[in-house]
């Protein structure tokens, strides 16, 4: 059960398109919120708030240098989610938990 509690915590926050724009973007590599305001087009209070659900969904990774922060993709995002579709559509038990 805790599986899909994680995964449907994880679908969730990605239920979002500015998210999935953020997702896209740090494909590109690791970006402060300064550029990330930039390219979205958005508050800096408002990317903050979706860099800080995507953060406690395990999606990225913040890194911090002095008054600078970082943001970049966390290393297996991408195999984590699609594993949690595999498994999500692999297991009919699983809808029974």
């Amino acid at each position: 059960m805790a599986n899909l509690e994680k995964a449907s915590r994880r679908f969730h926050v990605l239920a979002d398109p500015i998210r999935l724009r953020i997702i896209k973007l740090l494909q590109g590599g690791e970006k402060c919120v300064g550029e990330l305001t930039k390219e979205l087009n958005m508050s800096q209070p408002k990317v903050s708030y979706h860099l800080k659900l995507m953060l406690s969904a395990g999606l990225i990774e913040r890194r911090c240098e002095g008054t600078w922060c970082f943001y970049s993709l966390k290393p297996g995002t991408k195999d984590v989610i699609q594993h949690e579709c595999e498994q999500l559509f692999d297991t009919p038990k699983a809808a029974e938990g």
